[in-house]
């Protein structure tokens, strides 16, 4: 399913705008069950405006088109607008993921004309979402602050993670998304990442939760056509099989090396630690294209091209062998597949 406002859109290859995508803090109000970050309110790790102002710099100059402030919780960042206004000033997008407590005039009035979508993280109904959150306020706060979106006239959607718990209300988001005002909702398989691992191990979806979610985004699509858009994170064995390129697996050729960055690899991801990987937070750092904290990303992209990004279409490839094979359930995350490939350092061996 192809995503109408790709600045939030979590569909890989050529599915999505050019994005950098970055987690500047680890530093939230909440502790949430399914973070795949580990963040926290006694996190402090984060990286200095002026490092990630350079990696902004670098990346609309490289032709990235979008820029994506996930976190942590972005509006506990200091930085965050200077940040949004030096993006709009190169001529990018820009969108930031929100858990929804902060969406009160005082803190989006500095930010008007610098936001062109936000992503409001939403669980369920008002007692799922609170326990996931950790908070009892949750969800109040969250409803209040979408009214608030909707006073101000900020384009904004819901990203909605779905679990072995909670994919029943999926009819009940959809409506509370649409009745508040939401332009998209996005539907993402929570993965086993971060603090997941630990606190949510039980409430992953099975293959028939997955399978039945799919064919749910199609009905709740239909039901809202032209009203509110619905992305589902999902790839089905076949279309991946027919588009090999949507997951970086065609055949790598030497002549495309010469295509421009963004051209080559379409989503960035910059974490609080200064490591910049491709396509998804927590890939391994054995296909890291640099430390922005070490090196800048205009000096490391001429040896990642050369090295590191043969290297990581040769992962690719391997991962769509499997999904053809059959080795690989006919519904699948690819993001939650490759991050985990990624980590297994005999396929780096083997590559090497």
């Amino acid at each position: 399913m192809t995503c109408p406002d790709d600045s939030i859109c979590q569909s890989p290859g050529a599915l999505r705008a050019p994005t950098l995508q970055i987690h500047p803090s680890r530093h939230c109000n909440l502790t949430c069950k399914h973070c795949y970050s580990d963040s926290s309110p006694s996190s402090r790790q984060a990286l200095a405006v002026e490092t990630v102002r350079a990696v902004i710099a670098d990346a609309a100059d490289m032709g990235y088109q979008v820029l994506s402030v996930s976190g942590g919780e972005p509006f506990m960042y200091p930085g965050l607008g200077e940040l949004l206004a030096y993006a709009k000033s190169r001529g990018l997008r820009t969108t930031v993921t929100t858990n929804g407590y902060f969406l009160k005039r005082r803190w989006l009035d500095p930010l008007k004309g610098l936001i062109d979508t936000l992503a409001v993280s939403l669980d369920g109904p008002p007692d799922l979402h609170n326990e996931m959150r950790g908070s009892p306020k949750a969800f109040e706060r969250l409803s209040v602050g979408l009214n608030t979106l909707g006073a101000l006239q900020i384009p904004f959607g819901i990203i909605h993670t779905v679990t072995l718990r909670n994919w029943q209300h999926l009819p009940w988001v959809a409506e509370f998304a649409h009745s508040s005002g939401a332009k998209l909702l996005q539907l993402h398989p929570l993965e086993l990442s971060g603090r997941a691992h630990a606190e949510m191990d039980a409430d992953s979806p099975d293959q028939d939760v997955l399978s039945r979610v799919y064919l749910l985004s199609f009905v709740l699509a239909s039901q809202y056509l032209n009203l509110l858009s619905i992305q589902c994170d999902l790839l089905h064995r076949q279309y991946v099989e027919a588009n090999p390129e949507l997951i970086y697996s065609a055949e790598n050729r030497p002549e495309d090396q010469e295509q421009a960055p963004a051209k080559l690899l379409s989503l960035l991801i910059l974490e609080p630690d200064g490591a910049l990987v491709p396509v998804s937070y927590g890939f391994g750092r054995a296909y890291q294209i640099c430390n922005v904290e070490q090196q800048r990303l205009a000096a490391a992209w001429p040896h990642f091209v050369k090295s590191g990004y043969p290297e990581f279409r040769l992962l690719c490839r391997r991962l769509f062998d499997d999904i053809v094979q059959g080795n690989i359930h006919q519904l699948f995350n690819w993001y939650e597949k490759i991050v985990e490939r990624s980590q297994q350092p005999a396929l780096v061996e083997l590559s090497a």
